[in-house]
């Protein structure tokens, strides 16, 4: 059994002939014998390539094809079908249509489950969000009751919590600060 190799190449490989395709026949070079039925290299130089098509009613099979694989991409299923009638083509048409419609969906998919795991993130993030306001609030009550405390020992007036609205975290401690400093100077 035979088997093939077929290289697609962009360019041009010998520029002393316009032939898209070439094959080669494994052959000693001594004898020229030639390996029947083994393997067959077969090179598509696709910088010759220059088919239109208008031209595809009477071009060679080889020529259609290549004309469909550079350009199917360019064509809707309906358009393919009608320039490629021949069952092979109306199979590789029906082939690449089924991967689109796969890729597609898997686009849609991935994009779907994308949104899920940005919302999560977001949920996630508003939630430590929310934490951590609430440790700050926790502190900042826990602060509060500490001034009204050193007030209470240093005999001045207590202040009601609403005093404090408004203030951070970091005031709220300065002002903490103070008044132990106060209650150190009085012991």
């Amino acid at each position: 059994m035979t088997h093939y190799a077929i290289c697609l190449l962009e360019g041009v490989l010998w520029p002393d002939s316009a032939k898209v395709h070439h094959a080669f026949r494994l052959e000693d070079r001594d004898s020229g014998r030639i390996l029947e039925g083994t393997l067959e290299f077969h090179t598509l130089e696709l910088g010759w390539y220059k088919l239109r098509e208008e031209e595809l009613g009477t071009a060679s099979e080889l020529d259609r094809r290549l004309f469909w694989l550079l350009h199917a991409h360019h064509y809707d299923p309906d358009t393919l079908d009608r320039l490629f009638p021949q069952p092979p083509f109306r199979q590789a048409t029906d082939t690449i249509t089924r991967i689109a419609k796969i890729t597609e969906d898997k686009a849609m998919y991935d994009t779907r489950e994308k949104a899920i795991r940005d919302q999560q993130w977001a949920l996630h993030a508003a939630r430590e969000e929310a934490r951590a306001a609430g440790r700050e609030q926790g502190l900042e009550q826990g602060e509060i009751k500490l001034i009204q405390t050193l007030q209470d020992i240093l005999g001045l007036p207590v202040s009601d919590a609403a005093t404090f609205q408004g203030q951070s975290l970091l005031q709220l401690q300065a002002l903490t600060a103070e008044l132990r400093n106060k209650v150190q100077r009085r012991s």
